[in-house]
């Protein structure tokens, strides 16, 4: 798994949910930031993309990671923000096996 592939799968994701919901066409980048510039996305959803993106990557997030928000809650974070993060936890994780 390398950052290039999580950030391809995270961008995939949310254009799912995009066109799900309705709000088609708003360019989504590495320098998206969902919680700031995606107007739809909200707590819900949230919880919906760190789901899918586990699935599509077939690897485990836990429950209490929010990849969209920095370790202390205060900063939202960018796509690319978010990839970092996930690749870290994931990380984390498989040192743990």
């Amino acid at each position: 798994m390398t950052p290039e592939n999580v950030k391809a799968k995270l961008i995939e994701v949310f254009q799912e949910i995009q066109t799900d919901c309705g709000y088609q066409g708003q360019p989504i980048t590495g320098t998206t930031c969902p919680l700031n510039d995606l107007g739809w996305f909200d707590s819900y959803l949230c919880l919906a993309a760190i789901t899918m993106l586990s699935t599509e990557l077939n690897v485990d997030i836990p429950n209490d990671i929010n990849i969209f928000l920095s370790e202390d809650g205060t900063q939202r974070l960018t796509i690319n923000e978010s990839v970092d993060v996930v690749c870290e936890t994931v990380n984390k994780g498989n040192e743990k096996k």
